[in-house]
């Protein structure tokens, strides 16, 4: 069976919101945050409440941006990724035992060796389109062998 997860992009003129992962997978690299999606949650529900707890921050104006299946070699089955993006939030920024928590230039980013290298290829089509996505993520050996995604 399937597990279902969401990453939100929250957005703060030309920052990014991202967390340095203190657990598989890419423990040690920055992402975005989000989270399993629990029993009788939906996805929207289960973004929001892993943003609050993760970064403190309450988000607003929430839009689904995408879903993507991902998988590794030692997976019978493929994970879903859910994709949010906001502008909107309030509240106080604090880190947690997910990890710690940072504001981050944009434009950076796409210049950190500290950043999955799916997290680089996917950020463009967040940030710079409205569109819907879909798409694959596959791993061999912990390395991105296909990230394949439609517009």
């Amino acid at each position: 069976m399937s597990n279902i997860f969401t990453m939100c992009f929250v957005e703060n003129n030309s920052q990014l919101l991202l967390q340095k992962r203190v657990k598989k997978p890419f423990k040690g690299l920055w992402n975005a945050p989000g989270g399993k999606v629990e029993t009788y949650e939906s996805p929207i529900e289960a973004c929001k409440r892993e943003i609050q707890e993760e970064t403190g921050l309450d988000i607003d104006n929430v839009n689904f941006r995408g879903i993507l299946t991902v998988t590794n070699e030692n997976q019978k089955s493929s994970d879903v990724l859910m994709l949010f993006h906001t502008k909107e939030f309030s509240g106080s920024l604090c880190g947690s035992e997910e990890g710690e928590i940072d504001w981050v230039e944009t434009e950076k980013i796409y210049s950190y060796d500290n950043t999955p290298e799916s997290f680089t290829y996917l950020l463009p089509y967040i940030l710079e389109t409205d569109s819907t996505l879909t798409g694959k993520m596959i791993y061999s050996r912990k390395k991105l062998e296909l990230f394949d995604i439609n517009v």
